[in-house]
């Protein structure tokens, strides 16, 4: 909280009213840098009488563009207050800052990118939308924490074909630990991936395989087939993929389809539904339904709301999350 407090203070005395813009950041002098940040609240309240309320994420960002260079940096505090009452009552915080994403960016002609650093594993779409403020909901998909990393420290190397459709292809290459690994779902040495994307009229569609060896020994191969279709009306998503070690299946399977119907420009219904199934040690399968609403006052405030209802009945919950990017 001390950490958040210092944040907004060095941004309050650096804005100028006439300059700033909610969520763009405040330019440094007149330098190409940039610097801001953003900070996620969330409430759950679970059918078997567990309440939580926490402050998630307190993060602050900096990047630049210049001619064909531009980098990103972003640090984090995870969980840096976390209050839990009803069927067990504790209190944590942290003031630990992570490292979620330290890149810089190379454009070499109108058709190669490369990326060296620490970045979103670039598989499927909800990965490459961090920011929880602009997600379309308040939870993410089981799918996104159980099938890949989903941070990678290495190289990327991204060719868009703009003469064939607009085909897009990326890979990946990770022989070395994580930048931060106590901000990564899985604790990683090594990771290739490989993804092609092709984009028709309004609809994307995308195939990503990957393998990656965790600092365990252990070794995994995945695959995600991935879907978006975004109109003026409403946005359609949907992603499926599978996991699998020496033994066999780990991550048989795990999908989701999720709709967005854009009310009007500030309010949003959602829905979606959710299937897994994970066999590493304890057998778990579970199906989730969610329907939940949107409200952004601005593009980069977002007020959400939900109801979670899943097939461990005593795990429904509704959550509630406020985010803003500055």
């Amino acid at each position: 909280m001390r950490i958040l407090l210092i944040l907004l203070s060095i941004l309050s005395t650096t804005i100028k009213a006439d300059e700033y813009k909610i969520g763009s950041g405040i330019r440094v002098a007149n330098s190409p840098i940039y610097i801001g940040g953003y900070v996620m609240l969330d409430y759950i309240n679970r059918n078997d009488n567990y309440n939580r309320i926490r402050i998630d994420d307190i993060a602050l960002i900096s990047y630049a563009n210049y001619s064909k260079f531009s980098y990103l940096a972003e640090f984090e505090i995870k969980d840096s207050y976390v209050k839990e009452w009803g069927k067990r009552d504790s209190f944590d915080s942290s003031e630990r800052i992570s490292v979620e994403r330290l890149h810089v960016d190379y454009s070499y002609g109108d058709n190669f990118d490369f990326r060296i650093g620490k970045f979103n594993t670039p598989v499927g779409y909800w990965n490459l939308t961090p920011i929880s403020v602009l997600r379309d909901s308040a939870s993410s998909p089981y799918l996104a924490y159980i099938l890949y990393p989903r941070y990678t420290t290495g190289l990327q190397i991204k060719y868009e074909n703009h003469l064939d459709g607009g085909d897009e292809y990326t890979a990946i290459v990770q022989n070395n630990q994580d930048l931060d690994d106590s901000y990564n779902n899985m604790h990683i040495k090594t990771h290739v991936a490989f993804g092609v994307e092709r984009e028709s009229d309004l609809l994307f569609v995308k195939a990503n395989v990957g393998y990656f060896k965790a600092v365990s020994g252990i070794e995994s191969y995945y695959y995600l087939l991935s879907l978006l279709y975004e109109d003026t009306d409403y946005d359609i998503s949907a992603e499926l993929g599978g996991r699998k070690v020496d033994s066999g299946w780990s991550v048989p399977y795990a999908l989701y389809l999720q709709g967005v119907y854009h009310l009007t420009p500030q309010h949003d219904i959602v829905a979606r539904v959710e299937s897994y199934e994970i066999d590493e040690g304890a057998f778990r399968n579970e199906q989730i339904g969610i329907m939940g609403y949107t409200y952004r006052p601005v593009q980069s405030m977002a007020y959400k709301a939900e109801y979670q209802l899943r097939s461990y009945t005593n795990e429904s919950q509704i959550k509630l999350s406020f985010s803003v990017l500055f």
